[in-house]
């Protein structure tokens, strides 16, 4: 392909050119595929630091202000999380997502308790634990990230 000089024939690298462009366009004119579509105009007065705890699948322990387990948040990579009370039972399934420290979590039910609600995360301490406050201020927890 190609001359004696190493140099390509020109109508190679213009259709190397065109393909590569081509390529380029279709994958940036992608968007991610959200979890779950959601509401962004309630609870978006408040927004979480730059140095927020940003949630990634694993297991969480949500613990109470005296440091007892409240319950486990088991969060997976497809979008889906469970919670777990102390004796392991689940208690709620649904979708979730973090918005950069701004986590949300839609339970699975149309019960008016299973909204979607959420929390605002601090930067991770030298503990290892983050604050969580919900998104309307009412409720703080610790979150402690575990093994799996």
């Amino acid at each position: 392909m190609a001359d004696r000089s190493g140099r390509l024939p020109s109508r190679f690298s213009t259709a190397f050119t065109l393909t590569l462009a081509v390529l380029l366009v279709t994958a940036c004119g992608q968007e991610p595929e959200a979890p779950y579509a959601h509401d962004t105009t309630e609870n978006d007065e408040k927004a979480p630091s730059p140095d927020a705890y940003v949630l990634a699948p694993g297991v969480y322990s949500i613990e109470s202000s005296d440091g007892s387990l409240y319950f486990q948040m088991v969060i997976e990579q497809d979008g889906t999380y469970l919670t777990r009370d102390p004796d392991g039972e689940t208690i709620v399934t649904g979708r979730w997502r973090d918005d950069r420290g701004r986590a949300c979590f839609d339970p699975s039910g149309a019960k008016e308790d299973n909204q979607e609600r959420c929390w605002i995360n601090s930067s991770l301490s030298e503990d290892g634990t983050f604050t969580t406050t919900g998104a309307d201020g009412s409720d703080s927890y610790t979150v402690r990230p575990v093994a799996n």
